[in-house]
């Protein structure tokens, strides 16, 4: 079998490993590949599955090393080890895989998160705070939300009653209340202007359009054990 390793250097005895870093691998060919290990949080995660769905090439299967302060996707899926999937894979075990969602939002995908509400704002301040001590690990965000609360118990009515604010959590139950959703199947929602703040799977992007228009596009296997 053939790997792809981004930020990570592995050896699995038997099979073809190619290192690269995220840069590097936007320009592989994914023919031949049968899994990608991904080592980072999940926004590398998400830009790296994006790049798989949208390059319109075979969709190898996604290991995840878990490297970032929440990998929501790694808990989700109770993915373990590096390590441990390693050792199966050489003994010859088919590693078991679970079906993950993906969902487009113009021309980003993501896997659980998107929105433009308190998650953006969290978002933004737990990169600000993003040195020293506080680089890795998920105390910068625990610091963050010190802070947002306030602001969140003060604008929360405001931003549920807007049509222009929107929070998506996939990972919980269907549920919908108001403009929070967890498994949209197809949503339209008029920003009112072309310049946006978005947070996706812990990722800020500045949206220049004034439509989003979120639906389910794709699925994708993540190695679970």
């Amino acid at each position: 079998m053939k790997f792809i390793a981004i930020n990570t250097k592995v050896t699995i005895s038997g099979h073809e490993v190619v290192h690269t870093n995220e840069t590097g691998f936007y320009d592989m060919l994914l023919k031949d590949v049968d899994y990608v290990i991904v080592s980072g949080g999940d926004g590398l995660l998400r830009r790296i599955i994006e790049y798989i769905i949208f390059s319109g090439q075979h969709k190898p299967k996604i290991i995840i090393d878990a490297k970032g302060s929440f990998n929501v996707i790694a808990k989700k899926h109770l993915v373990p080890k590096l390590s441990k999937i390693i050792k199966k894979i050489e003994s010859g075990e088919q590693p078991e895989t679970k079906l993950q969602d993906v969902y487009k939002l113009n021309d980003y995908i993501f896997l659980f998160s998107a929105g433009n509400i308190f998650d953006a704002l969290h978002i933004h301040l737990s990169e600000i705070l993003r040195v020293g001590i506080l680089k890795k690990g998920p105390l910068k965000y625990l610091i963050s939300s010190i802070f947002v609360l306030p602001v969140f118990l003060l604008t929360t009515p405001f931003l549920l009653f807007s049509k222009k604010r929107f929070f998506i959590f996939t990972p919980f139950k269907s549920f919908n209340f108001m403009n929070l959703y967890t498994k949209p199947e197809q949503l339209t929602i008029d920003l009112g202007n072309s310049y946006n703040i978005m947070e996706i799977d812990g990722d800020l992007i500045i949206l220049k359009d004034s439509v989003v228009r979120i639906k389910r596009l794709d699925t994708i296997e993540i190695v679970c054990k």
